[in-house]
């Protein structure tokens, strides 16, 4: 995967927005049906714990709970959700808001650690391309250990945007509602996270 400058595409728009599943599933969740309850946990559980353990120094506890934090907050506002975007978007909308809730608890940002068996591995392919130091050593696992700690070293707006553009593969349009920034603010931060990743890879390298 080449991580270069970021358009949004007509093909971006049209995926970003509900489908006819979420529509049916959030028609349920308004009624009240306990079955959409557990359809809803089925359906995103592990997902949103994923991307919450990443930045929550994997301490899978705050993870857990920041987890039923975000599902219980979707329960109670689901009348709200308008559906103009995904039930994952609108619900990683709500998860960004709790991990950063979070971090104003421990006023502090804390690193997190790979725990293979509950998150996506951040795949050295994935960084970005066209530099040596990535493709000389993508098969080296120390190396790749070297990239998700500098990764999780960076600001937490720039670890979140990387993340869900790199492992979760969301088209701009989608970040942007999830991050509640305009699709071209979220193109300047991919660009400048992708940078700063890369000037701290570098660094290392030299050191």
């Amino acid at each position: 995967m080449v991580l270069g400058a970021t358009v949004v595409s007509n093909a971006e728009m049209l995926g970003s927005g509900p489908n006819a599943e979420d529509a049916g599933l959030v028609e349920k969740l308004r009624s009240g049906k306990p079955a959409a309850v557990v359809e809803l946990y089925n359906a995103y559980f592990d997902r949103i714990y994923s991307l919450i353990f990443n930045q929550v120094s994997g301490d899978r506890e705050a993870a857990q709970d920041i987890t039923q934090e975000t599902f219980l907050a979707a329960l109670k506002s689901v009348g709200k959700f308008r559906g103009q975007s995904k039930v994952y978007t609108w619900l990683y909308s709500i998860a960004s808001k709790k991990v950063a809730d979070f971090y104003r608890r421990q006023k502090r940002e804390v690193k997190y650690q790979t725990e293979s068996s509950h998150i996506h591995a951040v795949e050295l392919d994935q960084i970005p391309g066209g530099d040596p130091l990535v493709s000389s050593t993508v098969e080296s696992e120390e190396t790749r250990r070297a990239v998700q700690e500098t990764l999780s070293c960076l600001p937490l707006h720039y670890r979140q945007v990387l993340l869900l553009k790199y492992v979760e593969e969301m088209p701009v349009l989608e970040i942007s509602q999830v991050m509640k920034r305009s699709p071209k603010s979220i193109e300047g931060l991919l660009t400048r996270a992708r940078k700063e990743l890369q000037n701290r890879l570098s660094a290392q390298n030299e050191g």
